[in-house]
């Protein structure tokens, strides 16, 4: 009588008692040169140790579908990136930092023969990916990210199911031969496929659809433009409707067109109430400038979108100062929107003629800080 395939061993979190057991009992089997299923945010996919060429030669060998496409590498975080892709562009940049840890996945034509991937065994590199791209994903599955967290090594990910049918649950992998483990956590977060991203110097394209549509791409590989002020009703929103104005005249485009040049304009306030209008001057004398205020609501000032703008302009160095003492980190790319280093005035409760010179002054400042940005 022929032997019964060893199927996988089983592991259903919903039953364990303690998960950093699972964990660690997960962590083992991989450095030991297994192959473990684990559930990420979007589907379930077979993972190895990338420095075990059995391991990655069985990962590879199980993948059901695209089987020319690279192994995924799991980073722990988006610092890491520049490490295994060492010229990485600016729009790739903007989207490691933007969107990881979460469902995408950038891949860099050629890049295998880069930076750490030239530290993987020989035999390793083309297990992972025949063409020489590479695939880079930070997850956001608290399991595969404790994981990526204790495993002393990188680790290599293909999905465990074909493009027709994701594999959401554990199920698909019950009976898989050549995989060690499968941790059953349940089904997963989105229940459909990363966004598969080509990355080429400043370009990109979407390779493969999933979770992030083009919209959110685009506003994430966009060069974002921070406007601070105090309430967000007078200064900053007038400094952004501007900005929009003069980048519009200078790209030959409408407004609403802007974000599909690659560049996105914000404002927010350091004391700010969510959802208030713009000042009824400002909205007036941006009016007359060329801009637009009706639909302006005011946001105060969050931590997210500090660290994802490129480029802040504070009004004021008290604002400055705040933005800095908070996040000291954005201090590189934050400056005064006077070139001069000198302060915008606040107008607010004074007439309409004092909204204009505010406007004028704001206009100025922004024709100075675009040519210096290259606009």
């Amino acid at each position: 009588m022929s032997e019964q395939p060893a199927l996988p061993h089983w592991i259903d979190v919903s039953q364990a008692d303690d998960l950093r057991d699972v964990i660690h009992r997960t962590v083992a089997c991989l450095a030991q040169g297994g192959v473990v299923g684990l559930a990420t945010e979007t589907v379930y996919g077979l993972a190895a140790c990338a420095l075990s060429p059995r391991s990655v030669a069985r990962v590879r060998a199980l993948r059901t579908s695209e089987s020319w496409r690279p192994l995924t590498l799991l980073l722990k975080g988006p610092e890491e990136v520049t490490d295994w892709v060492p010229g990485i562009s600016l729009v790739a940049r903007r989207l490691a930092w933007r969107l990881w840890p979460g469902p995408l996945t950038l891949l860099f034509p050629g890049a295998m023969t880069e930076g750490l991937s030239r530290r993987l065994p020989a035999e390793v590199r083309p297990l992972i990916s025949p063409s020489d791209d590479m695939a880079l994903r930070t997850p956001s599955h608290p399991i595969v990210r404790e994981v990526l967290r204790l495993l002393p090594a990188p680790m290599v990910i293909a999905q465990a199911s074909s493009t027709e049918n994701p594999a959401i649950t554990a199920e698909p992998l019950r009976s898989l031969e050549g995989v060690d483990m499968v941790v059953d956590a349940g089904p997963t977060q989105y229940r459909q496929f990363a966004t598969v991203v080509r990355v080429q110097d400043r370009a990109w394209s979407i390779e493969r659809p999933g979770v992030i549509d083009a919209s959110m791409l685009i506003q994430s590989a966009s060069l974002i433009v921070l406007f601070v002020c105090t309430g967000n009703t007078c200064r900053s929103p007038m400094a952004e409707a501007i900005c929009k104005a003069l980048l519009a005249r200078r790209l030959g485009c409408q407004f609403d067109e802007l974000e599909g040049k690659g560049v996105v304009i914000r404002s927010a306030g350091v004391a700010a109430s969510n959802g208030a209008p713009a000042a009824a001057h400002a909205i007036d004398v941006v009016r007359a400038i060329g801009g637009s205020l009706e639909n302006h609501r005011s946001r105060r000032i969050g931590a997210g979108l500090v660290r994802q703008a490129d480029c802040i302009f504070a009004m004021t160095a008290d604002h400055l100062d705040a933005l800095l003492d908070a996040i000291p980190e954005v201090e590189p790319r934050a400056y005064l929107l006077d070139p001069d280093g000198g302060d915008v005035a606040d107008p607010v409760g004074l007439d309409h003629e004092t909204y204009r010179r505010t406007a004028q002054m704001i206009e100025a400042m922004l024709e100075r800080r675009l040519d210096e940005m290259g606009f």
